[in-house]
């Protein structure tokens, strides 16, 4: 269970069903994708497998700063995208 979607899928639907009792002219169109969509994300967030956590670059890597691609220790410049790379 993934606490995050139920929570969102929840306010979605709630903002489609405030849509729908507002009955403004340019809001009431969208009192049904809304609510549509915030079941999806409830029924996704049930059944969603939880996450594992954060990731860990390999053994003597890092992740560059700039593009989050893992990076060697020591190397001045990211081969990826050739970001200035800090020394820590």
């Amino acid at each position: 269970m993934r606490p995050q979607l139920l929570f969102g899928g929840l306010l979605v639907a709630a903002l489609g069903a405030g849509f729908y009792i507002l009955e403004l002219p340019f809001v009431y169109f969208w009192s049904l994708p809304f609510g549509i969509a915030g079941v999806i994300m409830v029924i996704a967030g049930l059944f969603a497998p939880e996450g594992r956590g954060p990731v860990q670059p390999p053994e003597g890597h890092r992740f560059c700063p700039f593009c989050l691609t893992p990076v060697q220790i020591g190397v001045e410049r990211c081969p990826h995208c050739n970001g200035l790379q800090r020394e820590v």
